[in-house]
Parts: structure tokens; C-alpha cells; sequence
């Protein structure tokens, strides 16, 4: 009897627009979780350290040596919500670091799965006449497991100068066990495929900082540059029917940001307890390639007040999947006691032909751990 699962046919064309051409499956691990990065310009977040939001690092793993204390990311997004229902991208991952050493694991998300979900939710098969045959449930999880590490610290104005330049280096390797739960035809037994993905990556960071109004003020100047290579060993995916190639490429970006801090000493008064006294404005870039498709890239802004408050814009370009646009998010931040931080992003970018726009949200939350150890 011949069946015929329609839904899929448009599933995949759907996923095969979103980031890479019909030469690879399991795209959907190239879905990026984190609004941040989303903010501004789609994908650019390779070299983009400040946050401790786990999510962040899908970008690069190297970024979590930046990171301090025990976070937790978590977002939950419907996937192209105005073509059809039901589709959601889930994703949730902790991370423990000290500003030198970081680790990422997988935790439950909304699907119930670890680490991200591409959950198509309950499904059903059709016979060739269109009767309802049967009901299944469909999804695909990406578990990510990473580290990062400071491989290179220096300080080029030690001593006691007000002004001062360092530099440093780091690298950070990821692991994603891949599975994918999709019903080709009613009595298809074999439908699951697996996979493993290996990733690496760089991180460098100059930061230049200049005293002012007898040290009670600071002006911040930092760069970074990252590379990140996905896949890195070209590893497929297996299916009942053979291995089809994961996508592999590289990603590759830059980051400028001059960040202002008034000082504790200085006459301005923060109303409330959890602002911080500083005004920031940063420009990011980011290429990124994968096999032998076009380049995409992105670029954005981010202008950041009291440390609190973070709006974002940007825009994306990726000829090959006609999908172009503008950029755009907000970040909200609050900083309780320097111990407890709680981050809201929320983000708006191109979907391309299917769906002129789509948004994106994700939490998250810190505890630094040595400061709640301090104080008991």
C-alpha cells in the first residue's frame, strides 16, 4: 500500500531554507538558541564574550572561558508560526565557569529532552486514498557538551599605571550527540537516525583601559576576533538508508566595544541598588560558510545603559536561502547583590520567503557561587 506523509515533504524543504542547502541533513543543529546573537545580524556572536548566558556560546565555544559562575540558559520558540502550527525550537543548557575555565552540559528543556529540540509535535500518516492510517510523534534533539579555557593571559602595562593593555587567548572544544525521531511511513520501525558533531574553537581579546578624573572613571576599549570550525571532522548521520553529511563550515567574527564606567566615586546617584553606573556601545560582525554554499553574514549594534538595559540592531544577509533583513532586540538585566543575575532577551529577524519576520526569546539566570561561599 502506498502511503503518503505530507507534512514532511514540507518540513524538510522548510529546514533546508533555514540555513543550508539540500547537500546536508540535520540543519536544524545550525539553528542558533540564543536572541542575543539573534539581535544582531542572525548568526553573529562568534566573538561576542560579554554574558554569562549559556546559550551564547553555540557561536563559539571558547566564548564560555569569559563566563563566571553557574548559569542557566532556557528558551522556547514557535518556529515559523505564521506557516504552520505546532513547531517549536527548545533549548536548555547550564554552564559553570570562572573566568578562566568553562564547562556546558545539556539540561531538560520544554520537549523533555536534553539540550535542543526541534519538536514537530504529533504527526499523522495518510494513505494514498487519504484516510488517517495512523499518529506519531516526531522531533529531533541536538545534546551539546562543551569547554572552554584561557590559554594566554598578558598585561603589557604592569604595575601601578593608570592606563593599561593586556591580552588574551582562548580556545574551547564542543560535542553534539545528535538524534533524530522522524516517521517516513506508518510502519517504518527504523526511524530513528544518529550522529555526533565535533567543534572548535578560538577567542582572542585585547582590552585597553584608561583611567580618568583621578581614577574615579574608566574608559574601556576592547576587540576580539573568534573562529569557530562546525563539524570540524565532517562527521554524517545514519539512517536506515545510509549517512548523509551533517553540515560542516566555518564561522568567523570580530567585535569592538567602548564601554564607559563613571566610577564608584563619582556624583552620580543610581536610584536603584541593581544599576550599574556605565554606558556602553558595541559593533558586531560575523561570516560564516558552510560546505560549498555562499558565505552568509551579519553585523549589528549594541547599546548598552547602566548595564541594565541593551538594544539591539543589526541586519543579515544570505543570498543562496533569500533570506535578508533587518535586525532587532532588547535586553533586560538585573544585578542583585553582584551574586544573583537575571537576563531577559527577546529578539526579531528574517525568516526569509516563508516568513517575512519571526521572534525569538530566551532567560536566563547566574549565581556566582565563590561570593555565596564568601559570605557564609
Amino acid at each position: 500500500m502506498k502511503y503518503k506523509i505530507f507534512l514532511f515533504a514540507f518540513l524538510f524543504v522548510l529546514t533546508g531554507h533555514l540555513t543550508a542547502s539540500s547537500e546536508f541533513t540535520g540543519v536544524f543543529t545550525q539553528i542558533n538558541p540564543s536572541a542575543t546573537t539573534r539581535a544582531f545580524g542572525n548568526e553573529s556572536g562568534t566573538a561576542y564574550i560579554w554574558g554569562n548566558n549559556p546559550l551564547n556560546s553555540w557561536s563559539n565555544p571558547a566564548l564560555l572561558a569569559y563566563n563566571d559562575g553557574l548559569s542557566w540558559g532556557w528558551s522556547h520558540d514557535p518556529w515559523f508560526e505564521d506557516v504552520i502550527d505546532g513547531i517549536y525550537i527548545n533549548s536548555s543548557y547550564i554552564s559553570y565557569a570562572n573566568r578562566n575555565i568553562g564547562l556546558l552540559i545539556p539540561m531538560f528543556n520544554a520537549s523533555g529532552n536534553l539540550g535542543t529540540t526541534c519538536d514537530y509535535g504529533m504527526q499523522e500518516a495518510y494513505d494514498a486514498n487519504g484516510h488517517l492510517v495512523s499518529k506519531f510523534h516526531s522531533y529531533e534533539i541536538c545534546s551539546r557538551f562543551a569547554a572552554g579555557k584561557k590559554l594566554l593571559n598578558v598585561n603589557f602595562t604592569p604595575g601601578k599605571s593608570q592606563n593599561s593593555n593586556s591580552f588574551s587567548l582562548s580556545a574551547g572544544y564542543d560535542f553534539r550527540n545528535i538524534i533524530s525521531k522522524i516517521k517516513w511511513t506508518p510502519e517504518d520501525t527504523s526511524n530513528t537516525a544518529k550522529g555526533t558533531m565535533h567543534g572548535v574553537g578560538l577567542l582572542g581579546h585585547f582590552t585597553h583601559d584608561h583611567h580618568l578624573s583621578s581614577l574615579k572613571s574608566l574608559l574601556r576599549i576592547e576587540f576580539t576576533s573568534g573562529l569557530y570550525l562546525v563539524n570540524a571532522f565532517k562527521n554524517k548521520m545514519s539512517y536506515a538508508s545510509g549517512d548523509y553529511p551533517l553540515p560542516y563550515g566555518s564561522r568567523v567574527g570580530f567585535t569592538g566595544k567602548v564601554s564607559y564606567d563613571f566610577g564608584v566615586n563619582s556624583n552620580i546617584s543610581m536610584p536603584v541598588s541593581f544599576l550599574q553606573s556605565n554606558v556602553s556601545l558595541c559593533f558586531v560582525y560575523d561570516k560564516a560558510k558552510y560546505g560549498d554554499n555562499s558565505s552568509t553574514w551579519g553585523q549589528g549594534f549594541e547599546f548598552g545603559l547602566f548595564d541594565m538595559l541593551f538594544l539591539r540592531w543589526g541586519e543579515y544577509h544570505d543570498e543562496q536561502g533569500h533570506i535578508e533583513g533587518n535586525t532587532s532586540g532588547i535586553c533586560i538585566k538585573l544585578n542583585f547583590n553582584n551574586v544573583v543575575n537575571f537576563e531577559y532577551n527577546y529578539a526579531m529577524f528574517p525568516g526569509g520567503e516563508l516568513q517575512a519576520e519571526q521572534r525569538k526569546n530566551d532567560l536566563m539566570v547566574s549565581v556566582d557561587l565563590m561570593k555565596v561561599f564568601k559570605k557564609k
